[in-house]
């Protein structure tokens, strides 16, 4: 078994998240790792979930400031911003750098994708609102020229469609929350991952 699109979880800061993600065949899944942030994952705790997963990928999300200790996250091979200022910082890491953007308008996020794709070898569109058949024509283009990977916008009764009219290079989902120890609230990510299950390791 296996799924028919990369798949990258964003905001995972259990254990249990990682699991489940790594035995579903989701491609790379996301650490926040600024202090700052309210899910944020030391150093430690990162090591330690990671060293019970194989066969998945590891991303650190960073979106305030570039002062991070990478070499802290030794098997992280990406870096998740959206933070224009921190690009340059970034795109220096040594590590494939994704690009994380609200979409307000599609106009507008081309040309920010225009500005950054020197230095940014992923773009992660975020949308809010339902994805609806034109959308899916308008992202496709995008998908044509950049390597595009859709957040947002489309739910297990629709994920489907969005994959086959605007071919993204993948979806992102979010984590969920660990209520109690390894009790956890997938908030629609099942659902997701189960309506884009092949039988075909892609």
């Amino acid at each position: 078994m296996g799924l028919k699109t990369r798949v990258f979880v964003s905001d995972v800061d259990n254990l249990g998240d990682g699991r489940y993600c790594a035995g579903m065949g989701v491609e790379m899944i996301g650490f926040p790792i600024e202090e700052s942030h309210p899910r944020y994952v030391s150093a430690d705790k990162y090591k330690e979930i990671a060293s019970w997963l194989a066969g998945i990928k590891f991303a650190g999300e960073v979106y305030s400031s570039a002062d991070v200790d990478f070499a802290a996250y030794d098997a992280i091979e990406t870096i998740v911003t959206d933070n224009p200022a921190l690009v340059d910082d970034l795109s220096n890491k040594g590590k494939t750098l994704m690009y994380k953007i609200e979409v307000t308008s599609l106009e507008e996020t081309e040309q920010q994708m225009s500005m950054l794709e020197q230095k940014v070898d992923l773009f992660l569109l975020e949308f809010s609102a339902d994805l609806t058949a034109q959308d899916y024509a308008s992202i496709r283009q995008l998908t044509e020229e950049y390597k595009v990977i859709i957040a947002g916008g489309f739910n297990e009764n629709t994920v489907n469609n969005l994959l086959d009219e605007a071919k993204p290079e993948g979806i992102a989902l979010k984590g969920g929350s660990e209520v109690a120890v390894g009790v956890n609230t997938f908030d629609g990510l099942v659902e997701v991952l189960e309506a884009i299950e092949t039988d075909e390791w892609v």
